[in-house]
């Protein structure tokens, strides 16, 4: 929270390009504030800007994270079961299955992350200026 009127600045017009472009990344909606114009932002917008993104992330990962088997608990079974089982196999198989499912998604999800990252760091460097 800011006490009393904030003095708005000038956002670096590669910043707003790649908040947009994340933004669009992570599947906001066409009418969402983070696809808005704002090249001049108090510390309050610029807030609401890194909340905002915040969510985008959280929520993009909920809604597109494939539904499948989870790798490491199919992992810690295969540890306890016998080698060269037709229950290892099998097991072997989950793993292959669920991981080639899950791959895509985490190589993407840390793209988003770094851009995000820096996005944040960026954000937060207007924000502590004096």
């Amino acid at each position: 929270m800011t006490n009393g009127a904030s003095v708005p600045v000038a956002l670096d017009e590669s910043l707003v390009s790649r908040i947009h472009e994340l933004a669009r990344s992570l599947g906001v909606e066409s009418d969402s504030f983070l696809l808005a114009d704002f090249h001049l932002a108090d510390v309050d917008l610029l807030h609401q800007i890194a909340d905002g993104l915040t969510l985008a992330f959280v929520t993009h990962c909920y809604h597109h994270h494939p539904r499948g088997e989870n790798v490491y608990e199919l992992m810690a079974l295969e540890e306890k079961t016998a080698p060269d089982t037709p229950e290892a196999l099998a097991l072997a198989a989950r793993i292959e299955e669920a991981a080639a499912a899950q791959i895509p998604f985490v190589v993407g999800i840390n793209r988003l992350l770094e851009d995000y990252y820096r996005i944040r760091r960026q954000i937060d460097a207007y924000i502590s200026a004096p």
